[in-house]
């Protein structure tokens, strides 16, 4: 029978706090550093130390303040708040580890394709190849009216626009073949335009000509999650995900899901 491994993916915040919003409250728990570069060096020492896979960072673009009409308790009680953008504090963990998996909350709903393609690349190539995308398309309307949208699209309409931002990006990370640079000094020869090509993505919400301005990383792109578990979000999973964050209360539950994923 072959050896069964367990992957460990650590569920991160840039907050006070995670799942549990009164974890900031326990005794050993430390505040004081929750803005400071060494509090991220340290998760990621401690990660790299313990054998995990990887992090990810969970994110929100902005304050919860739909309970009683305001953001005032959920400052008062310590939420799940992210103060920090995950794509900059991931450098700090890349530079201090070797081989911890560096995860991102990204929305498709607030960023473009290309945008995203480069952003996520260029940490994938800088880390050589320890990236992965948790790939959101976002719930909140509080998140859309910080972007100057009222509110989000329907659900169907978000996954369909979902679906194609990941097929651009795709499309982008692939516009480079491996063996760009030459950097041939004699010859004045710095890199080979052969190898590289446009895009030229056209979907019926996105479009993206490329080609993309970075090379390749080590593995060709960074590795995609998704943590949705309606049945439109299951069918995303299944079709572009390497690794799903899910929670359910009960086995059973899980044990269908995993199913209904895989199936």
């Amino acid at each position: 029978m072959p050896k069964r491994e367990m992957h460990l993916l650590a569920y991160l915040k840039t907050g006070p706090t995670g799942i549990h919003v009164g974890a900031w409250r326990h005794p050993d728990s430390r505040l004081d550093d929750i803005l400071e570069p060494s509090r991220y060096e340290r998760i990621a020492r401690v990660l790299e130390a313990a054998r995990f896979d990887g992090g990810f960072f969970a994110d929100l673009f902005g304050l919860y303040d739909i309970h009683q009409g305001g953001f005032d308790t959920y400052i008062q009680r310590g939420g799940q708040i992210s103060f920090l953008d995950p794509m900059v504090v991931l450098p700090l963990m890349a530079r201090v580890t070797e081989h911890l998996g560096l995860g991102a909350t990204l929305s498709t709903s607030f960023h473009s394709a290309y945008h995203l393609a480069r952003l996520l690349g260029s940490l994938d190539v800088l880390s050589k190849g320890r990236v992965a995308w948790n790939v959101v398309t976002s719930a909140t309307d509080l998140e859309a009216r910080n972007f100057g949208i009222d509110a989000l699209p329907p659900k169907d309409l978000r996954y369909d626009i979902d679906d194609e931002v990941l097929e651009a990006c795709f499309a982008l990370w692939d516009c480079w073949e491996d063996g760009v640079f030459v950097l041939d000094k004699e010859r004045g020869v710095f890199g080979d335009p052969g190898r590289i090509r446009y895009a030229n993505y056209a979907g019926q919400h996105v479009r993206s000509r490329g080609p993309l301005s970075i090379p390749r990383s080590p593995q060709g792109r960074p590795v995609i999650m998704q943590a949705g578990a309606s049945e439109r979000g299951r069918d995303f999973a299944a079709r572009w995900a390497e690794a799903i964050f899910a929670a359910q209360n009960r086995q059973a539950a899980m044990t269908e899901f995993y199913g209904d994923v895989k199936g």
